[in-house]
């Protein structure tokens, strides 16, 4: 029989936060309380909250997942950057969308598939916040099969010279340079990937007006009239395009996973906050059961969001660490895509509950749950939508055989 102290060793698990990751926190916490004011007046104002970088870049966050190697990467693993991405999702999708395409979709994607010029050149102005970043994959006809994307492109005189449209891309007025995929002109095989920087001749972005959520956030359609690019701007090999675009995915639907967390906790203690206030026949109405299962079911959907995203960044972390083993990179994106399909849909879910805790009070921008509300339905759909992230938990399980577009 085995004595207490031997069963301690038995398990590597270790559910606390480490001193280094509570500094980090600490830092992120600070920064998203300057932010929070600035963001509610922003989305009240119906306007894009340019505070976002520079609040963030100055409390040294926005190469957090990085290496040290370029301008001011904080080489965090993946458990820490998505707790942070985490805290800050609290503050609203608009604000987190921000993250997710400028670190997840782009700098790490940079960092996994650049060569050190890239690197060098790209992430050491991103990381400072000099350098503002876009992800250039959906179009009009394009967006859950990026394999029937039309933009293109063809070679003169040491060039390569793009053409297409992108559109609903983040960040994408903003961004000083975009990382865009295309193929070669009349080709349906040999996607390439690209940086295209926005001074380009040819080059335009156009924010789209009247979204139904993110009115803080940046969303764009960009435009390519023949824009001519650098050899130098191809990331990764040549013809390896789609799978650049597909590792960024999995690196943006950990970061959207991780924001929606952030949500749901947020809902959780508004919700919890005004049930403790208001008073509807005789008694405070968090003694009202209805109202508790409202409450009940939220924390309960935040924990199970949370573990799904802890266990989808420890899998993404070891696949970092051995991009080579593909065994790794399966399990990391099946991980990645359940969580991110799960607490997508519990934070929609949640910041409903939480509008109708606040009855009629829930249903004005001027309380967060109404905001919750509006932002999050969009997570159900960029980065993978429900039905496509349904299709890729069902083949998990079935196997590749069962595949839907096979």
């Amino acid at each position: 029989m085995l004595e207490q102290d031997e069963f301690m060793t038995l398990s590597k698990m270790d559910f606390d936060v480490s001193e280094e990751q509570k500094l980090i926190l600490d830092q992120v916490d600070r920064a998203c309380s300057q932010i929070r004011p600035i963001e509610e007046k922003c989305y009240l104002e119906r306007r894009r909250n340019d505070q976002v970088g520079p609040v963030f870049a100055k409390a040294h966050m926005l190469g957090l997942p990085i290496s040290r190697r370029f301008g001011d990467g904080q080489v965090a693993d993946m458990v820490t950057y998505a707790l942070a991405i985490e805290r800050i999702g609290r503050e609203g999708t608009g604000v987190r969308t921000f993250f997710s395409v400028h670190i997840a979709l782009c700098q790490l994607t940079v960092q996994q598939w650049g060569n050190e010029e890239q690197k060098q050149r790209i992430l050491t102005p991103a990381t400072k916040g000099e350098r503002l970043l876009a992800f250039g994959l959906t179009e009009p006809g394009a967006g859950s099969d990026p394999a029937s994307l039309t933009s293109f492109f063809e070679e003169k005189e040491g060039r390569y010279v793009l053409s297409g449209q992108k559109t609903w891309i983040s960040n994408g007025s903003i961004a000083d340079s975009a990382l865009v995929f295309a193929y070669p002109k009349g080709k349906r095989d040999g996607m390439c990937a690209f940086v295209v920087d926005r001074d380009s001749a040819g080059y335009s972005a156009k924010p789209i007006e009247n979204k139904l959520g993110l009115p803080t956030a940046d969303t764009a359609t960009i435009y390519m009239d023949k824009v001519e690019v650098p050899k130098e701007n191809l990331l990764g090999p040549r013809g390896k395009g789609l799978s650049v675009a597909y590792y960024g995915l999995m690196s943006g639907r950990l970061s959207v996973a991780a924001g929606c967390v952030g949500v749901i906790q947020d809902c959780l203690d508004e919700a919890v906050r005004y049930a403790g206030v208001r008073q509807q026949h005789g008694r405070k109405i968090g003694r009202h059961q209805l109202i508790q299962r409202h409450i009940g079911i939220i924390s309960t959907n935040l924990e199970a969001s949370k573990w799904l995203l802890l266990k989808a960044a420890h899998v993404k972390q070891k696949y970092e660490e051995r991009p080579t083993d593909m065994g790794l990179r399966e399990e990391a994106d099946l991980a990645i895509t359940k969580a991110k399909y799960f607490a997508a849909n519990a934070s929609f879910d949640a910041a409903n509950r939480a509008v109708q805790v606040f009855g009629a009070n829930g249903y004005s921008y001027e309380n967060r749950p109404a905001r919750h509300l509006a932002d999050t339905r969009v997570t159900t759909i960029y980065e993978g939508t429900n039905e496509i992230l349904e299709q890729k938990i069902a083949v998990g399980a079935l196997g590749k055989d069962f595949e839907a577009y096979s």
